[in-house]
């Protein structure tokens, strides 16, 4: 009984050496003098269990020395300081979020070397910043963003990775992406945006996203790396204007948001787009040399919106007449001045279905206003218009001299003339017949 006495007491000891006299609520030190006094006032604290905050704004913070104690957190955040290593923070093994922003003398990230484990990584806007190098025993990273370090150019740190839960890139100075090359699944979203990247070729093993595919305002060439994904939540390739061809997204089947296309001026088609067949959203719009929508010709479901604007070249859109109208919700074509024919079967339903909203304008003539479509629709037999109220037809029974009165909004042609047994009698252009 005595010596489980003191193996419990032993226990207890050790536990409350390690939370020692740690806060007991989130703290922001604003001053250099602060952290210097972290050890005297939260003494034998090494376990963080609420956030800690340093805040440089308002005063200079030039090392991180006093923090030395703590060896596992929370969250920690260190903002706008002027320190250019991360010393202080060099026992610290495990946290769940560690984020720099605005440290602009912090050139990589020497000072973390004892760190094994973090959730979410964030660094963002440290103009300083050259490399992410310095954590030479980090084992497990579950969530990578790096925005707005306009310096940085390598991230070769993180050649261990295999699965994160969000990768963010975006206005670093990145021209590849070194060191994601063990990548094979990102359970949520993958979002590069503003960097110099021509390719994505780092990626290549990527297998699966769980969440969105987010590429934009990039000078990439090629988006193969990306080849083995078959589903998404949104895919945006927007603002790339070197992108040729979506060649390596012909894999995608679903994209249950937003497949959004936009402002790619060397795009002349979507055909790596085969194998889509339902999306959430439809959106094609500013891209100056796409000529055709060929490649949708597999998309049967929408499930709220086709959007088509504002694409100047744009001659076709014969390739979405296969989608089931179904739940669809509104329908925009507008300002493409190219665009003289939308009648397909697709359009001609819509055309149809009161509950959707729709707004044709600004393209040629033919796939102007609605009434142009419903014409071209009714010439392909595709839609059933119900045109009794602007024709009448007198006398009937007749024996003599047939009239036929049409409405304004009517053009008469012609009118072919049966008997009752199916015989044709006569084709006439003229509106009053002499069937005696």
């Amino acid at each position: 009984m005595k010596k489980q006495l003191l193996l419990f007491a032993a226990l207890f000891f050790s536990f409350q050496i390690g939370f020692g006299q740690c806060p007991t609520s989130d703290i922001i030190l604003t001053t250099q003098a602060d952290i210097d006094n972290f050890a005297t006032n939260y003494p034998n604290c090494s376990i963080m269990t609420h956030e800690l905050r340093v805040d440089g704004a308002n005063n200079t913070i030039t090392n991180l020395n006093g923090l030395a104690p703590i060896t596992v957190a929370e969250d920690i955040f260190i903002l706008a300081t002027q320190i250019t290593d991360l010393f202080g923070l060099d026992n610290l093994e495990t946290v769940s979020h560690l984020a720099l922003w605005g440290n602009q003398n912090l050139v990589d990230m020497t000072g973390l070397s004892a760190m094994q484990s973090v959730g979410d990584l964030e660094i963002w806007v440290n103009s300083g910043l050259l490399s992410m190098a310095g954590m030479t025993n980090l084992q497990s990273i579950e969530g990578l963003n790096l925005f707005a370090n306009s310096s940085l150019s390598d991230i070769s740190q993180f050649g261990f990775v295999q699965e994160l839960q969000e990768l963010t890139l975006g206005g670093n100075a990145l021209t590849s992406l070194i060191g994601l090359e063990n990548l094979q699944t990102v359970l949520g979203d993958v979002n590069i945006s503003n960097e110099a990247i021509t390719n994505f070729n780092e990626l290549a093993g990527l297998q699966s996203i769980g969440g969105s595919l987010l590429l934009s305002n990039n000078p990439a060439q090629d988006v193969s790396a990306f080849n083995n994904i078959t589903q998404l939540v949104d895919l945006y390739v927007v603002e790339c204007p070197n992108l040729a061809n979506l060649d390596g997204l012909e894999n995608i089947q679903t994209v249950s948001g937003r497949l959004r296309i936009g402002f790619n001026p060397q795009l002349t088609d979507l055909s790596a787009f085969s194998a889509i067949e339902s999306v959430g959203n439809l959106d094609v719009y500013e891209n100056q040399n796409i000529q055709s929508l060929s490649g949708l010709e597999n998309l049967v479901h929408v499930e709220e919106r086709v959007l088509i604007m504002d694409n100047p070249l744009l001659n076709s859109i014969e390739a979405i007449g296969n989608i089931v109208p179904g739940p669809i919700s509104e329908v925009v074509i507008l300002n493409n001045p190219n665009l003289a024919v939308c009648a397909n079967p697709f359009i001609c339903e819509v055309l149809e279905d009161p509950a959707v909203t729709k707004y044709f304008g600004n393209n040629s003539s033919g796939c102007n206003t609605i009434p142009e479509i419903e014409v071209e629709c009714l010439l392909l037999g595709v839609i059933d218009v119900d045109v009794s109220s602007g024709i009448s037809v007198y006398p009937n029974p007749v024996s003599d001299i047939l009239n036929i009165t049409v409405s304004e909004t009517i053009t008469f042609e012609k009118a072919t003339v049966y008997n009752v047994l199916g015989q044709q009698l006569l084709d006439t252009s003229e509106k009053s017949i002499d069937v005696s």
